[in-house]
């Protein structure tokens, strides 16, 4: 049986040669809504892939944006500097990605202060 990581990673090592990234992203989006198993994995992957110093891949990872990509907000902030730090032709896109972010992460730190451990997005991404 193939994973899911392995499928993804054809898809990126396979892709158009002009693919633009933020379609990618798309499409992963709809794959984590369309699989019964390992859907949460896709999101897994793009940490990884935030990590990973790979342009495209970064690229990818910042359009994926119905996940929490850190479990606070000050370990998303250390993220996008190591980002920025790895890729900083992307410096810019991180910078949107962390706006885009911002009310996500204050709405689960307000519902976790609750007692709320709901993870859904509420920001309008």
């Amino acid at each position: 049986m193939t994973d899911i990581e392995d499928v993804v990673n054809y898809l990126v090592e396979h892709r158009a040669p002009n693919l633009p990234p933020g379609y990618l992203s798309e499409q992963l989006l709809a794959l984590s809504w369309i699989l019964d198993v390992e859907s949460g994995k896709i999101f897994d992957i793009g940490r990884k892939w935030l990590e990973s110093g790979d342009e495209f891949r970064v690229a990818v990872a910042l359009g994926l944006n119905e996940a929490f990509m850190a479990d606070s907000w000050e370990e998303l902030v250390e993220l996008a500097e190591s980002v920025k730090e790895k890729v900083p032709s992307l410096a810019a896109d991180v910078d949107v990605w962390l706006e885009r972010s911002k009310r996500s992460y204050e709405k689960l730190k307000q519902n976790l202060a609750r007692g709320d451990k709901s993870r859904d997005l509420i920001a309008d991404n």
